[in-house]
């Protein structure tokens, strides 16, 4: 009976101490919460680092992106470069095209070109409201990361698998009544590796307007239908393995941007053990590692 009186007590001191900062991070989530206006027709990213938003091009501008990242395979092929452009036919309607491949870049003699060209249609079939997210579908079929070759990765695609066909949510506010912040959402069935997962994949992300300069980019990508993991490279769908993306990205001037990127800091994206190691389990798979990514873009009017 003692003990339990003095553990009691213990706990009651305990939320008599936590009690005061409860109320003061409370007093300043509702103070944060009250002074978000909706912000529509503020800019809206169309894409955060990887994943799609309901964010579009307006009628007769463009968009010539660069995107340097690391090679998939350390196999002698230099960094890897991804070139794109993106056309707003309409207000609602967006169009891409874009290519690359891994030793454009460096010391490598040959280049391992991309299979197909990237192609992307985006349609946004409704508009922020008050109460409501803005809405696009569309089709990308552009990968990320380079290419995955088969006996390294158990497919024939991208390290980092193309959305496909997606459904998109975007809804922005203003925090604080200074600082931008859009919340995002994807819903996507990529056609790599589609014999094998049944079900669509999931992302979800944030970009943070510091200023008038600088956005903070943050994703996650749940990669539902990919393999993450070492223990079984068999198994699909581990939602608590995801790729989770930071990035930065600054408009320094009204027409370019310039934006440095941290793919799958948790490092949960893995390939089939090299050969070379001779392992024990044939199926076990090893992380590939975070990368780091920059990307430089042009936007204009046609």
């Amino acid at each position: 009976m003692e003990l339990s009186n003095k553990w009691n007590s213990a706990l009651g001191n305990r939320v008599k101490r936590l009690f005061p900062r409860c109320v003061a991070l409370s007093a300043v989530f509702v103070f944060a919460i009250s002074s978000l206006p909706h912000a529509a027709g503020e800019f809206q990213p169309y894409r955060l680092v990887n994943v799609p938003t309901a964010g579009v091009l307006p009628k007769a501008s463009f968009d010539v992106a660069f995107r340097v990242y690391a090679p998939p395979l350390a196999d002698g092929y230099g960094s890897g470069l991804l070139m794109g452009v993106d056309v707003g036919l309409t207000n609602r309607l967006n169009i891409g095209l874009s290519y690359g491949g891994e030793g454009i870049i460096g010391y490598s003699d040959h280049v391992r070109w991309n299979g197909l060209p990237g192609v992307l249609v985006k349609y946004r079939l409704f508009e922020e409201k008050f109460l409501t997210p803005a809405l696009a579908v569309g089709f990308d079929n552009q990968g990320y990361g380079g290419r995955a070759v088969e006996a390294a990765y158990g497919y024939d695609g991208y390290v980092y698998k193309s959305p496909g066909f997606f459904v998109a949510l975007s809804k922005n506010y203003l925090m604080f009544r200074y600082v931008q912040i859009g919340f995002h959402g994807a819903v996507s069935y990529s056609l790599e590796e589609a014999g094998e997962v049944k079900w669509p994949n999931a992302a979800f992300g944030v970009d943070i307007g510091i200023n008038d300069e600088l956005t903070f980019v943050i994703e996650y990508d749940a990669a539902l239908n990919d393999i993450t993991g070492p223990e079984n490279y068999q198994h699909y769908g581990q939602l608590h393995r995801g790729f989770l993306n930071l990035g930065l990205r600054w408009a320094f001037t009204e027409n370019f941007v310039i934006e440095f990127d941290m793919a799958d800091i948790l490092e949960n994206k893995t390939r089939r053990e090299p050969p070379t190691l001779v392992p024990l389990n044939p199926n076990r798979r090893v992380p590939i590692g975070w990368s780091r990514e920059l990307k430089v873009a042009y936007i204009s009017k046609i």
